[in-house]
C-alpha cells in the first residue's frame, strides 16, 4: 500500500466526523498535497495542506504532513509547530498511537534544535514511552540546562552516558552541572572523561578553564601536579580561546603561578596581556605594582652590572 495512503487511512480514522467532511471540503487540495509528498514537491505540499486546514480545521491531519514537508525542508520550528499541533489534536487514541508517538518525539526534537522550552514537555513524553532512547535524552537535558533545569537535566546526561559511553557532549553537560554545584571531584573526572573522547569539541576550552579553575585550588597548598595542571589546562583555554570573558581572569592566575616559581618573563607577559584585556579590572592595581617592582628590580641589576 502507498505509505501516504496507509497513513492516511489512520489520520483520517482519528480525524472522526471531520474525515467526512473533508470530502466537500478541501478535498482537491488533500489529493494535491499527497500526490506533492509523493513527489518529494516540499513547498506544493505544505501549499496544499494549508489549503485544506484554511477550508476545514478539523483535518488535523494536515499537521502531521505539513511537519514531514517541514522537516525535509529543515524549518525546525514550523516542523516543531505542526508535528506537536497533530499529536495535542490526536490525543491518546489508540486508533493512531503510532503517529502520535512519532510525531511527539519529532515534535520535540525539532523545538529543541531552536531552543523553544515547549520541547521538555514532548521530550518528556518520548524519553517515557522510550527510556533508552539516548537521542531524546540527551536532547531534553540539553534544553533542560538552557532553561535554568541544571540540576534535573543531570540524570538525563547520566542515563545518555549510561547508554553510549563513547559520546562526549553528555560527560561535558554532566560535568559542568557538578562544577556549578561545586562538585569537584565529578566534575573534575566527568570534564577529563569529555576531552578525553572529544579534544577538538566546540565545548573544549570551556571544559579546560573548568579544569584548570579547580586545579588552582588544589594548588593552594603548594601541590606542584596541581600547580602543573593548571598552567597546562588554563594556557590551552587561551590557545582556543583567546578573546573569551574569562580570558583575563585566565592570564591573572597563570601570571600569579609564573612570579611564585620565579618565571619572570612568563609572568610578565600574562600580567601584560591581563592589563590590555581589562585595565580598569580587580586586579588591576596588584598587577601594576609587581610590573613595576619588576621594571624596577632589573634596572637596579643593570646599574649594578655596569658598575661592576
Amino acid at each position: 500500500m502507498n505509505k501516504w495512503l496507509a497513513l492516511t487511512i489512520t489520520i483520517l480514522l482519528l480525524a472522526g466526523g471531520a474525515a467526512a467532511q473533508q470530502a466537500q471540503r478541501g478535498a482537491e487540495e488533500w489529493a494535491a498535497g499527497l500526490q506533492a509528498l509523493e513527489q518529494k514537491n516540499w513547498d506544493a505540499a505544505i501549499t496544499a495542506f494549508e489549503a485544506v486546514l484554511a477550508a476545514n480545521p478539523d483535518v488535523f491531519g494536515c499537521h502531521f504532513y505539513l511537519g514531514y514537508a517541514y522537516e525535509q525542508k529543515q524549518n525546525f520550528a514550523k516542523m516543531g509547530e505542526h508535528y506537536s499541533k497533530f499529536a495535542e489534536r490526536a490525543g491518546n487514541d489508540p486508533q493512531g498511537a503510532e503517529q502520535v508517538a512519532i510525531a511527539t518525539r519529532k515534535a520535540g526534537l525539532a523545538l529543541a534544535r531552536v531552543n523553544d522550552p515547549a520541547a521538555i514537555p514532548l521530550l518528556e513524553k518520548a524519553a517515557a514511552a522510550k527510556p533508552n532512547d539516548k537521542e531524546v535524552l540527551s536532547a531534553l537535558a540539553i534544553i533542560l540546562i538552557r532553561n535554568n533545569q541544571e540540576a534535573k537535566a543531570e540524570q538525563y546526561f547520566l542515563k545518555v552516558i549510561q547508554l553510549d559511553p563513547n559520546l562526549p557532549r553528555p560527560y561535558y553537560f554532566a560535568g559542568r552541572t557538578a562544577f556549578n554545584n561545586q562538585m569537584w571531584a565529578d566534575a573534575q573526572q566527568l570534564l577529563s572523561k569529555y576531552l578525553e573522547l572529544g579534544s577538538d569539541d566546540s565545548y573544549a576550552a570551556d571544559a579546560h578553564f573548568m579544569l584548570g579553575s579547580m586545579a588552582v585550588r588544589q594548588a593552594e597548598g603548594g601541590d606542584a601536579a596541581a600547580q602543573a595542571a593548571a598552567k597546562e589546562h588554563l594556557s590551552k583555554f587561551l590557545e582556543l580561546k583567546p578573546d573569551a570573558p574569562q580570558a583575563p581572569e585566565a592570564h591573572y592566575i597563570l601570571g600569579s603561578l609564573a612570579a611564585q616559581s620565579d618565571d619572570t618573563e612568563t609572568a610578565r607577559s600574562h600580567f601584560q596581556s591581563y592589563l590590555q584585556l581589562q585595565p580598569q579590572g580587580a586586579q588591576a592595581e596588584e598587577v601594576k605594582q609587581f610590573l613595576a617592582d619588576l621594571a624596577e628590580d632589573e634596572a637596579a641589576a643593570k646599574a649594578e652590572a655596569a658598575n661592576n
